[in-house]
C-alpha cells in the first residue's frame, strides 16, 4: 500500500473513474470474495483494454451520478452569496445538463479503457468538469481502510487517498462498493465528492483573494509614483516651454527614467505573482496595460527629440488604449473581490 502511483493521463483521465483506476496498482492480499478484488479488477480491465470487464468492476452510471450530484452541491454549498432562489435556479439548469454530460463522461471513460485515450477533444464538457473539479492534476497515492459495512455485509467502503496540488495536501475520496448481479464486488458511488468540490472551491477562492490583494498593492504603490511623475511633468512645463530644448530634455528624462522605468517594474512585479487560473484573464489585462504604457512613454520620449506629429499621436493612442483596459480591469477586479 505504500507505493505511489502518479495519475496523469492526457488532460486528465476520464471523469470520475480516475478515483478508482489508481487503486489496482497496490497489492492486496485478499480472498476472491473481498471488496479489494473489485479495485484490482479495475486495473486489470484497463491494462487489457477490456471495457466489459471494467463495467463489471465499476457501475459507471451510479458512480457518475453520485459524482455529478456532489459536483453541483459542492459548488452551490460553498457560494454563500447565492440566494435560495439562485441556488434553485442553478440546480435546475445543471439538472438539464446532467444527461448529456453523463453520456459524454461515460463515452470518455469507455474510450480510455478501450484505447488508453479518453478522446477529450471530442468531449469539451468533460474537459470543463475535469478542470473545475481539479481532477486533471491529481495524484492517486494509496487505497486504504477497505472494510465491510457492519449493518449490511453486502456493502463496503474504501478511501482512495489522492494528492491535489491546489489543496496542497492529501484528501481521502470515499468510495462505496456493493455486489453486482453476479454477486461480485463492484464500485458504485463516491460518498464525499461534495466535500471535495467545496474544498477545491475554497482553496481557489483563497488563492484568488491572495492574488487580488497582492496585485492591488502593487498597482496602488506604482500609481503613487505615476501621479507624482505627472505632477513633476506639469511643474517642468510651468517653468519652461515645449519650444525650449531644456524643457524637452527634462521631460524626456522624466519619461525614460521615471515613468517608463516604473511601468517596467510594475510589469515585472505583476508577472512574478502566482496567478490562479480564474485570474489569468485579469493578469493578462494588467500585462497589456503595462506594455501599452511602456510603449507610450517611449513614444513620448521620442517625440521630445523628433517633434514629429505622428510620434505624439502614436503615444496618445497607446495611452488611450491603456486607459480603456485599465477601466475594464478595474471592473473585473472589483467583481472578483465582491
Amino acid at each position: 500500500m505504500n507505493k505511489s502511483f502518479k495519475m496523469k493521463v492526457g488532460a486528465g483521465i476520464a471523469a470520475l473513474a480516475v478515483f478508482v483506476t489508481g487503486g489496482g496498482y497496490y497489492y492486496f492480499h485478499a480472498r476472491s470474495e473481498e471488496p479489494a478484488t473489485a479495485i484490482k479488477a479495475v486495473t486489470r480491465s484497463i491494462e487489457k483494454h477490456d471495457v466489459k470487464a471494467f463495467h463489471k468492476a465499476v457501475n459507471v452510471d451510479t458512480l457518475l451520478d453520485s459524482g455529478y450530484a456532489g459536483f453541483v452541491d459542492g459548488l452551490i454549498l460553498f457560494d454563500n452569496t447565492m440566494t435560495p432562489d439562485a441556488k434553485e435556479a442553478i440546480k435546475t439548469f445543471t439538472g438539464m445538463l446532467r444527461a448529456p454530460l453523463m453520456l459524454s463522461m461515460k463515452s470518455a471513460i469507455d474510450s480510455y479503457v478501450a484505447t488508453g485515450d479518453p478522446n477529450l477533444k471530442e468531449n469539451v464538457g468533460v474537459t470543463e468538469i475535469l478542470q473545475r473539479t481539479g481532477l486533471n492534476d491529481i495524484e492517486v497515492r494509496s487505497v486504504q481502510n477497505i472494510q465491510l459495512r457492519d449493518a449490511n455485509r453486502d456493502e463496503a467502503f474504501a478511501d482512495v487517498i489522492i494528492f491535489q496540488p491546489e489543496l496542497g495536501r492529501e484528501f481521502p475520496i470515499q468510495i462505496t462498493l456493493a455486489h453486482n448481479e453476479d454477486g461480485k464486488w463492484q464500485i458504485t458511488r463516491i460518498q464525499n465528492f461534495q466535500e471535495y468540490v467545496a474544498k477545491i472551491a475554497e482553496a481557489r477562492r483563497a488563492q484568488l483573494d491572495e492574488y487580488l490583494a497582492a496585485s492591488s498593492e502593487i498597482i496602488i504603490r506604482h500609481e503613487t509614483t505615476i501621479r507624482e511623475a505627472e505632477q513633476k511633468y506639469g511643474s517642468i512645463l510651468a517653468l519652461g516651454s515645449l519650444t525650449q530644448d531644456k524643457t524637452r530634455s527634462d521631460l524626456k528624462i522624466l519619461m525614460e527614467d521615471v515613468i517608463k522605468k516604473d511601468w517596467e517594474e510594475r510589469k515585472q512585479e505583476l508577472f512574478s505573482l502566482h496567478v490562479p487560473k480564474n485570474a489569468e484573464n485579469l493578469n493578462n489585462l494588467y500585462m497589456q496595460i503595462c506594455d501599452l504604457s511602456i510603449a507610450a512613454a517611449q513614444d513620448y520620449a521620442k517625440w521630445m527629440d523628433d517633434k514629429n506629429t505622428a510620434t505624439i499621436k502614436a503615444a496618445e493612442e497607446k495611452l488611450h488604449q491603456a486607459q480603456t483596459l485599465t477601466t475594464e480591469a478595474s471592473a473585473i477586479a472589483k467583481h472578483m473581490t465582491s
